[in-house]
């Protein structure tokens, strides 16, 4: 049973974790020795988790959890249910105080009952816990906080919340400050206001997934320098600062050389024209030149340029046939044809003798 996402009462968008849902599945698995229960949720409803507890606890089969990813808050609680309680090497567990949504207006009265509900509430989440740990009621209160306890997923175990550790791969995704991805599962952080930033890249770097680091090593594999430069601009800035560092002799000024690349490079940006970007790129990355030769190696192209285009027009007008036409010499005018506007200009302007 695949237990992943949100843990509510109700079921608002069809990927909810319901009591009512719950039930449906677990009559549709009938009378079987074992349920493999799968979690990866960061939490929910206190009351839907308790339920689904529950009918984990009293099924006579033989229950064994196992968390894929994360498992937090009320999460936690619906694992308690578990005979056995595996956990990946890469899974976060995560308990803490449980919290009360307000909305509306309360007198001090009202507010001391929302206190006393709180207070029985972490009681029976208490007492779920302590099903499978040994530790005692107050340690478990203790580790209970308003700022809650993180465990990677051995941590989980020595702490005994889980029997042992799994090794699932974990793929946890950053997507923004409230929401990360776990093995294509959205959970939201709103509520998680200490999370350790360490644990959101736990499950990448201690899952035995090298093949990752594999994958970024072999796309790197085969780039060009501008390609290079382009994907990875921090790193190739650092090794050309580490290139100048080193350059020329013992104690020479490292700075001013920096500054002289940083100079050459500006001032070939300045001179560039437009058309000419490769070039560019060309003599301040792959063939270094100063921004004087580079300014000569415009020139010269323009110059090619400039040439090719009168070698096209040439070989235009060749290919015309232009060349093959003979000129025919205009006899003039015979004095026999009628000329009305040599006749009209005559008129107008006739010889003065």
């Amino acid at each position: 049973m695949l237990l992943y996402g949100e843990i509510s009462d109700t079921s608002w968008y069809g990927d909810e974790i319901t009591p009512a849902e719950f039930n449906n599945d677990l009559k549709a698995v009938g009378a079987v020795n074992e349920i493999i229960v799968r979690i990866n949720s960061g939490g929910g409803d206190v009351f839907a988790a308790v339920a689904i507890y529950t009918r984990l606890k009293e099924h006579k089969a033989k229950i064994t959890v196992k968390i894929d990813g994360w498992c937090a808050s009320a999460a936690t609680i619906i694992a308690m249910a578990g005979d056995t309680v595996e956990i990946s090497a890469g899974g976060v567990f995560m308990i803490h105080d449980p919290l009360a949504g307000l909305m509306g207006y309360y007198n001090t009265t009202d507010l001391g009952n929302i206190v006393k509900e709180l207070e029985t509430i972490k009681q029976s989440i208490v007492n779920c816990y302590m099903t499978t740990t040994n530790k005692s009621e107050e340690e478990i209160k203790c580790l209970m906080t308003d700022e809650g306890t993180w465990f990677t997923g051995q941590e989980a175990v020595d702490a005994g919340f889980c029997t042992s550790v799994m090794f699932t791969e974990v793929e946890t995704e950053v997507e923004n400050a409230e929401k990360v991805i776990v093995n294509s599962v959205p959970i939201g952080l709103e509520r998680f206001h200490t999370i350790p930033k360490g644990l959101l890249g736990y499950a990448n770097s201690h899952n035995n997934n090298t093949t990752n680091a594999e994958n970024k090593e072999e796309n790197n594999m085969g780039l060009t320098l501008e390609e290079f430069k382009q994907k990875h601009p921090d790193v190739a800035n650092a090794y050309k600062t580490e290139i100048l560092a080193g350059a020329g002799n013992a104690g020479a000024d490292t700075t001013a050389a920096v500054d002289a690349e940083r100079a050459r490079i500006k001032a070939i940006d300045e001179i560039t024209l437009p058309g000419f970007e490769d070039m560019a790129n060309k003599a301040k990355y792959e063939e270094p030149v100063s921004a004087e030769a580079f300014a000569m190696q415009i020139v010269a192209a323009q110059k090619k340029t400039g040439q090719a285009f009168l070698s096209d027009r040439e070989d235009d007008i060749t290919d015309s046939g232009v060349k093959d036409v003979t000129p025919t010499p205009n006899a003039g005018h015979d004095k026999n044809e009628e000329d009305p506007y040599g006749d009209l200009i005559d008129k107008l302007y006739p010889e003065t003798k």
